[in-house]
């Protein structure tokens, strides 16, 4: 009877310790659901703490202190307002100074516990560190408690590996050569020593009992689709404002007349000019009295990304070098689902806090959907330094004015692409001749005030023709676009270069001497013959330069030009006449290879001793008719290798020229293979070809 009575209590002892620890490890996880991280932070600490102090040989009421605490250290983090523990960037002095209270908080809470085991002095000091540089006392080296030196250590490489709102998780290996160097610093040396050595398998252990513990995950993204309404009814405002501030905000505004005047006059402005940059900045201006902000972002929407046109105020820098996905942040968010948001963090912006480097202390935002004719046009978005700060007759003057600013800044852009159209050659990108006259003149007077010297270059492309009749305008169109690209590229930053037109280009060099303008020639040539190459994959081009230099060759635009082209054509003249000229590389050969005379002729056998993807010449015996049609077989293995061309010239008893028919791109990549054939294969005679022809 005495020992069923031990056994009991024994029992009972058993299931209140564990009740106590299942109490622990739910309050740890309503914990860690308002600090925005996951139960896996939880495990990996807990499993982490517990290993090292078996590690160090922590025993009984020691360990289970650490087991208790590694789950409620942060539980002062309920005194520390949201903002600041979700905060997705670094903390400002003033909310470090907020956050550094939740040691001494959790410590008082977890006093009134009135815990068998000492949790209290582990939490109050799991922030110290071992030189001394820590809070909430500045305890250092063997004055901290030891349970406290190893969950210091076990939260920092926990903090860096997880996942934050302003960062990606770090790998463990670099986790650890971080832990490493802040050794005999920030954390007991003993510590890091074990976990750099027992690191992989505690993670392994983490990762196993959390895939097991799935349990304790919260449901916080369930939906409830029961209740029709709250018991106090809902509320009917889109925004509570708050006590007295819509009186003080309608007293900024002193009537409804006076807002109703100051709504048209806004308007007015906005559809006055067609330069964006000014409407948006006489809107700016003009929207302040009636909507008091701190800095101002409107976000013009091209190729699904809200790029800033106009920021003023606070911060202008870090608003200035957003570029906003369509979708992503707050911005992003407005834009897709054509809705505003009313006192919104700033701080989810992409880009914005997500680098640790950069800080704000905007706290509101109100940003709306500017949406014009084609659909949304961009967001205009308001930030406040104090929280809360707009109110819903902000949101509803500002709603009021969107449509006309949306239709403002459509018409502004179409009008700042017309411009752009105007002075820009569509094809290539590059300014064209109206843009290139006025900048020939804008530099002749620099020059003519500064005493220096200006060289104009004009570029023609030979052989440019050629490519347009035998692959089409669409090649063509690339090689230009290819040789513009090139040839600015291959220029100084402060150099000009325009398409004159067609296949000409100019470039305009302030302080070029002709000397390295000539050699400049020199270099800028092969890209034209490249630029062909690349894209019919034979040497059409050629570059023809006339070089004129002010003022030794005229003051203004025309006289240089006019010097420049008639020295460009002088060139041109010296260059081979096409007749002199061959078309394509040949390559020498010795094939046999089997010709049908078209319709249907007898097939003739020969031995080609030449080859070029325009044509071949064969010897044979056989007599045809010049401008006679063959069909051509260079394989009997492969019937893929073959063409077609007519006869060019013939030499009786000797051979025949023949020329290929004018080829597409398809035809020219296969006899691209028959040439890679005659060339690995037969470039040596014989005669394989008529041993496996008359074989029995």
């Amino acid at each position: 009877m005495y020992l069923g009575k031990l056994e009991d209590e024994k029992r009972h002892v058993e299931e209140m310790a564990d009740l106590h620890l299942r109490t622990i490890e739910a309050l740890a996880l309503a914990i860690e659901a308002k600090d925005q991280t996951t139960h896996d932070h939880l495990q990996r600490v807990r499993i982490y703490a517990i290993e090292v102090a078996k590690e160090l040989g922590m025993k009984g009421n020691d360990l289970e202190a650490l087991h208790a605490a590694a789950l409620l250290h942060d539980i002062g983090k309920l005194a520390v307002p949201e903002h600041i523990i979700s905060k997705p960037g670094r903390l400002t002095p003033e909310e470090f100074d907020k956050m550094k209270i939740h040691t001494v908080v959790g410590a008082e809470i977890l006093e009134r516990v009135r815990f068998p085991y000492p949790v209290v002095p582990i939490v109050r000091a799991h922030h110290e560190k071992w030189d001394g540089s820590g809070y909430p006392y500045g305890l250092k080296g063997t004055e901290i408690p030891l349970g406290a030196r190893i969950l210091s250590a076990v939260d920092y490489l926990d903090a860096l590996a997880s996942d934050r709102q302003y960062r990606r998780g770090i790998p463990l290996d670099k986790v650890m050569d971080r832990l490493k160097a802040e050794s005999g610093k920030s954390f007991d040396p003993r510590v890091v020593d074990i976990l750099q050595k027992r690191y992989r398998s505690f993670e392994d252990l983490a990762r196993t009992q959390s895939a097991q513990d799935g349990k304790l995950s919260l449901a916080t993204d369930l939906k409830i689709t029961r209740g029709e309404a709250p018991a106090a009814g809902f509320e009917n405002a889109a925004v509570a404002d708050l006590p007295g501030r819509e009186a003080k905000f309608l007293s900024s505004i002193a009537a409804a007349r006076q807002e109703a005047q100051s709504l048209f006059e806004l308007s007015q402005d906005l559809g006055a000019s067609l330069s964006l940059g000014e409407t948006l900045s006489v809107f700016s201006v003009k929207l302040k009295p009636m909507v008091p902000y701190d800095a101002i972002a409107i976000y013009v929407l091209r190729d699904d990304v809200l790029t800033p046109e106009y920021v003023n105020g606070d911060n202008y820098r870090l608003f200035a070098s957003l570029r906003i996905p369509f979708g992503d942040g707050l911005s992003g968010w407005v834009a897709q689902n054509k809705k505003p948001i009313i006192n919104g963090n700033p701080s989810v912006e992409p880009g914005y806090l997500n680098d640790p480097s950069k800080f704000s202390t905007l706290r509101s935002a109100l940003a709306v959907p500017l949406e014009g004719v084609g659909g949304v046009t961009g967001v205009l978005a308001l930030y406040r330094s104090e929280r809360d700060a707009f109110t819903s007759d902000h949101l509803r003057i500002l709603l009021a004015v969107s449509g006309k600013m949306a239709l403002a800044i459509e018409n502004a852009l179409k009008y700042q692409q017309a411009e752009n159209s105007a002075t820009t050659d569509y094809l290539t990108g590059l300014p064209n001749a109206r843009s290139l006259f006025l900048q020939l003149d804008r530099e002749l007077a620099r020059c003519k005030r500064d005493n220096v010297s200006l060289t104009v270059m004009v570029c023609d492309l030979d052989g440019f023709k050629k490519i347009n009749d035998r692959f089409g305008h669409l090649e063509g169109n690339r090689v230009l676009r290819l040789f513009a690209q090139a040839l600015k590229d291959s220029c100084r930053e402060y150099d000009y270069v325009a398409r004159m037109g067609g296949d000409e280009f100019v470039i305009i060099a302030p302080g070029l001497p002709a000397d390295a303008a000539a050699k400049k020639a020199e270099q800028i040539r092969p890209l034209a013959k490249q630029a062909g190459f690349e894209v019919c994959g034979e040497e059409f081009l050629s570059l023809s330069v006339g070089i004129a230099v002010s003022p030794d060759d005229g003051n203004d635009a025309e006289q240089l030009l006019t010097h420049a082209d008639r020295r460009m054509y002088l060139e041109k003249q010296k260059q081979p006449t096409q007749k002199d000229r061959r078309l394509h590389t040949r390559m020498k050969c010795r094939l046999t290879i089997e010709m049908h005379p078209q319709p249907d002729g007898a097939p003739i056998f020969g031995n080609m001793i030449d080859l070029s993807l325009g044509g071949c010449y064969v010897e044979t015996s056989a007599i045809l008719t010049p401008g006679s049609a063959l069909k051509l077989v260079f394989s009997i293995d492969d019937g893929t290798l073959r063409t077609e061309g007519t006869v060019a010239r013939i030499h009786p008893g000797s051979g025949i020229a023949v020329q290929f028919k004018e080829m597409s791109r398809e035809s020219r990549e296969k006899m691209y293979r028959v040439m890679q054939f005659v060339q690995n294969t037969t470039t040596m005679y014989n005669d394989r070809y008529m041993q496996n022809l008359f074989k029995s």
